[in-house]
C-alpha cells in the first residue's frame, strides 16, 4: 500500500474526479489489484477501483473494508463486491449561464455549530470544512442546506449537496448549490453531479440546473 504524492495513470475525467481527488490527498493510499489499482481515504471511508482491476482482489478488499463506500466503472467489479450496488449517473454543466443567480446562500462559518444534525451529516461535513467552502442557507438561525465539493481534480469538482428533511421543498438546495458552482468555477474547475438513478430529487434538481448526463458508475455503500 502507498500513501501519499500517488501517481496517478488515469484521464482527468468526470468518472475519476474522486480518484484523483485521493491522489492529491496526503492521506490517500493506493494498492495494486491485478492489472488495475484501489484509491482509498480512510476519513472518508471511500474506495475507488480503477482500469483493470482482478475482481478476486476487488472482492477480498471489500472484505477488509466493509464500512468503505466503494465505486467501480463495470457491472463485473460491482458484481466482485457483493454487495448491493447502485447506479450513479454523472452530469457535467455544458451552459454555465443557466445557473440562476439567487440569495440566500453563504459560506458556513467557521463556529456554525452541527450538533442540530444527523452524525453522518455532520461527519462528513465536518471532513468536507477541512477541504472546501462550503456554502449553506439558515432557516430559524440553523444551517439547514448545505453544498460542497469534497473532491477536486486538476479539471473538475464533485458536487455534493444536502438538506435537512424539515428544510426540503423550499428551493434552498437550487439556492445553495448554484452559489457554491459559481464559486468553484472561478478557480478554473467544472462541476460533476452525480446521482443514483432512483434519486429522483437530484436528478430534477441536476436538470434545472442544466446538467446533462455523461457517464455512469457503480456506488456500493457499506
Amino acid at each position: 500500500m502507498t500513501l501519499g504524492a500517488i501517481d496517478l495513470d488515469l484521464a482527468d475525467i468526470p468518472r475519476w474526479v474522486e480518484a484523483h481527488g485521493i491522489a492529491g490527498d496526503p492521506a490517500g493510499w493506493r494498492c495494486a489489484l491485478g492489472g488495475g489499482f484501489a484509491l482509498g481515504h480512510d476519513a472518508a471511508r471511500l474506495v475507488v477501483i480503477a482500469n483493470d482491476a482482478d475482481p478476486g482482489g476487488v472482492s477480498g478488499l471489500a472484505q477488509e473494508y466493509p464500512t468503505y463506500t466503494f465505486l467501480v466503472a463495470t457491472d463485473e467489479l460491482a458484481a466482485a463486491l457483493a454487495r448491493t450496488p447502485l447506479r450513479a449517473i454523472l452530469h457535467t454543466l455544458p451552459d454555465p449561464t443557466t445557473l440562476p443567480e439567487l440569495d440566500g446562500a453563504l459560506p458556513l462559518p467557521a463556529d456554525a455549530s452541527l450538533a442540530h444534525l444527523p452524525a453522518p451529516l455532520a461527519d462528513e461535513l465536518a471532513f468536507a470544512r477541512d477541504r472546501s467552502t462550503i456554502w449553506t442557507a439558515f432557516v430559524d438561525g440553523e444551517p439547514v442546506a448545505f453544498a460542497y465539493a469534497p473532491w477536486r481534480s486538476a479539471r473538475w469538482f464533485d458536487v455534493s449537496v444536502d438538506t435537512l428533511p424539515s428544510a426540503r421543498q423550499l428551493g434552498l438546495a437550487t439556492i445553495v448549490a448554484a452559489a457554491m458552482i459559481q464559486h468553484e468555477r472561478a478557480a478554473g474547475r467544472e462541476p460533476v453531479w452525480g446521482a443514483d438513478e432512483a434519486n429522483v430529487a437530484s436528478l430534477r434538481l441536476a436538470r434545472r440546473l442544466g446538467f446533462t448526463a455523461v457517464d455512469e458508475l457503480w456506488v456500493a455503500p457499506p
